[in-house]
């Protein structure tokens, strides 16, 4: 412990030459704050010690080879004193204007992206900078709330390079769509069919077409051009128990891996009401929220196509049945109206690799309740129980746990974000971001639930989503 006692005791100048500081200094590997290992948000004598006694091994390693060594002294003393403050934006999509804003850390503008339509949702950055943002297609055959349709995706330096057009006859994007880790898409999409096809496939009550969903995976391909390389149908995971004469017969309640096509009703069309999509690179598994159902579902994204509109094949070996499923186990017929949690549930995300709660879910309830006098918010967090090979725990006849979130926020006589969109997303430091729509605020509450900055917004925003860039990297959700 020599060498650390001196290092730690000698002033920085006299701990090397000049000749190796400006070698430290010029390293194009070092990054706005390499060397912080404790994250203090500063490289003082305490990461010089902690990297000398990791010395050797990983936990000290800085330039990423493996190995604590001089390269990483070199990296950590070329970036001595306070960490500088990082470049972080908030995206902000108007659902009543045709624009996408950053603003920093302070709420001063720092990049405007001018889309062709209002949003349908959220706009996402890719790391690279670039972004995808979904507006609203008024030329297609659906309508309804939420409604989409086309992607615009802009360069790193906010120009227009793609401009597609997810929509046909027979389906079109809605509500949100997920930027992958491949450069790929997915989008939330309406899928038409048709009163006779319904009443083949088991529905009892229904006087004209319906809207189901699809899931697909977008490859944009050019300036208007795509390919669909993924698709799961939510047409293709269904039962019921109104017409054994008719396609998917069986107990509702013993098949919590399927859809009841006979559950709720069908308003303009509109059956199950997606509304928020996201992605989970570590497991390749899909979350998505539904309001009509005051459900979220998860997904296999491991399948190949066929194997997605089957019950067999990927990661977890259920094709594209649902793996996992919470907030009204009265959908599956393995609970009451007293079991249900969700009163409209918006904004279902995973939380991040790296985060406190990691492989955790997030969710908005709403609180949308029947009368105009009770109606509270809540941000939910749920720890899905899983056994030792990863896969979801179905119980034999009751609902699928939790019981109750592990973490919420909100109470009676608390905050409200109105009937429609909202949600939250966790942040690095512990924090998680809340967005209220219906009065355009946004605010942060730590772990213990308490508020630790609120901000009001301008327009109508579903959801603000925060980036930060590291390492030329732009890291958030």
């Amino acid at each position: 412990m020599g060498l650390l006692t001196a290092l730690i005791s000698t002033p920085l100048a006299l701990r090397v030459g000049t000749a190796m500081i400006g070698i430290m200094l010029g390293s194009a590997a070092a990054g706005a704050c390499d060397g912080d290992l404790n994250g203090d948000n500063a490289v003082n004598a305490e990461d010089i010690a902690q990297l000398l006694s990791s010395w050797g091994g990983a936990s000290g390693d800085i330039d990423g080879n493996g190995a604590t060594d001089a390269a990483d002294l070199a990296l950590l003393l070329g970036n001595w004193g306070t960490c500088p403050a990082p470049i972080e934006w908030t995206l902000l999509t108007r659902l009543d204007t045709n624009t996408t804003t950053a603003i920093d850390a302070n709420g001063a503008t720092v990049r405007t992206w001018t889309g062709a339509t209002n949003g349908a949702s959220v706009g996402y950055l890719f790391p690279d900078g670039s972004m995808v943002r979904p507006c609203n297609y008024a030329q297609g055959s659906f309508t309804g709330a939420g409604r989409g349709g086309r992607l615009q995706i802009f360069s790193p330096a906010g120009v227009l390079t793609s401009d597609l057009i997810i929509a046909s006859a027979l389906f079109q994007q809605h509500h949100d769509v997920c930027p992958l880790p491949n450069g790929n898409i997915l989008c939330i999409v309406w899928d038409l069919r048709t009163q006779a096809e319904a009443i083949a496939a088991g529905r009892s009550t229904i006087t004209a077409n319906m809207y189901s969903e699809r899931i697909i995976e977008v490859r944009p391909t050019g300036m208007s051009t795509y390919e669909i390389v993924w698709s799961w149908s939510l047409w293709n995971h269904l039962i019921q128990d109104a017409n054994p004469a008719a396609a998917n017969f069986g107990v509702v309640s013993q098949a919590p891996q399927l859809v009841d096509i006979n559950f709720g009703a069908i308003v303009s069309s509109d059956w199950v009401h997606l509304n928020a999509i996201d992605y989970n690179p570590a497991r390749d598994e899909i979350v998505v929220s539904s309001r009509s159902f005051n459900e979220l579902w998860v997904i296999d994204h491991s399948t190949t196509t066929q194997e997605a509109a089957s019950h067999t094949g990927g990661a977890r070996g259920k094709g594209g049945d649902l793996l996992y499923r919470w907030g009204n186990p009265q959908v599956s017929r393995r609970g009451t109206a007293a079991d249900q949690y969700f009163r409209v549930v918006h904004g279902a995300t995973w939380i991040d690799e790296g985060m406190p709660g990691a492989g955790n879910l997030l969710a908005f309830n709403n609180g949308d309740r029947i009368g105009t006098t009770n109606d509270w918010s809540q941000l939910v967090e749920i720890v899905p129980p899983r056994d030792k090979s990863g896969g979801y725990i179905v119980p034999a006849s009751s609902a699928f746990g939790p019981a109750t979130p592990i973490w919420s926020v909100g109470q009676v006589g608390g905050f409200y974000g109105g009937p429609t969109q909202c949600g939250a997303f966790r942040q690095s430091n512990g924090s998680t971001l809340v967005t209220l729509t219906n009065t355009g605020t946004a605010f942060e509450v730590d772990a213990s639930g308490a508020t630790t900055a609120t901000r009001q917004l301008t327009g109508q925003i579903a959801r603000a989503v925060r980036y930060r860039l590291v390492d030329g990297v732009w890291i958030g959700h």
